[in-house]
């Protein structure tokens, strides 16, 4: 689940979100228009994302990423 520990100032203006839910992450990756990931992997698999947001996109983001708030990360979705 994403918690406001996962999301810090970054720079003025700006937010840094740690996002562990790749349904959520790919949503906020069109809404910002980020073309090139920054991401974690552990033993080949990726598991968590890095994005950085202006202020003024936060409050959108924070919603997207309420939308996926009870799956902690992939591994919960249900195909």
């Amino acid at each position: 689940m994403e918690t406001n520990d996962n999301i810090w100032k970054f720079g003025a203006g700006h937010h840094k979100v740690y996002i562990t839910n790749s349904k959520a992450y790919k949503k906020i990756k069109v809404y910002l228009g980020i073309s090139r990931d920054s991401y974690y992997k552990k033993n080949g698999k990726v598991f968590a994302w890095d994005i950085t947001c202006e202020n003024k996109k936060l409050s959108k983001v924070k919603k997207i990423l309420k939308e996926y708030k009870h799956l902690k990360t992939d591994d919960d979705i249900i195909s």
